[in-house]
């Protein structure tokens, strides 16, 4: 598991002629299948656009940089990790239950597994960092994300309360 957070700033490296593309800028999500749809890329643009590589370009995402089989640049649709980020968690029932803070990723950073949750600098100091897993998730909302009643992102005890 790897958080989106991580993979922001690595290198992208073409590996048939071995140039560096540029750097990541932002991971879009497709948020109907909870797949990665791509990576927007910085390469000294000042105005942010929505271009980037396609997930399906991408050949690994290591712990240093990511490489690509064609550096294929389009147009990614989806929502960016950085739009994510600071929505608010509620549960069906309406109880707030803090802030994303981060998207958890499979090893492979295709597939979301789940959210860092944090209820405020306080909560986190004496609690740490919750999290919820994809799977108790029941609406992934363009500003909200609202989960199963019955679970706690700081429940380490119930399933799907932790990713630890």
């Amino acid at each position: 598991m790897r958080r989106a957070r991580d993979l922001i700033g690595l290198p992208i490296l073409n590996l048939k002629s071995g140039d560096a593309i540029g750097w990541i800028q932002d991971v879009v999500f497709d948020s109907k299948s909870q797949k990665v749809s791509g990576m927007l890329l910085e390469n000294g643009h000042i105005f942010h656009s929505g271009k980037g590589l396609p997930r399906s370009a991408v050949a690994a995402v290591g712990k240093d940089a990511l490489t690509v089989k064609d550096n294929e640049v389009q147009n990614i649709q989806g929502v960016k990790w950085s739009e994510k980020v600071g929505n608010q968690v509620f549960t069906q029932g309406g109880e707030a239950k803090g802030t994303i803070q981060d998207v958890f990723l499979d090893d492979s950073a295709e597939s979301i597994v789940g959210f860092e949750v944090s209820d405020g600098l306080f909560s986190d100091l004496t609690q740490g960092r919750g999290a919820i897993l994809q799977e108790n998730v029941m609406v992934d909302g363009k500003d909200v994300l609202i989960i199963d009643d019955h679970v706690s992102p700081w429940d380490h005890d119930q399933e799907g309360g932790s990713l630890s």
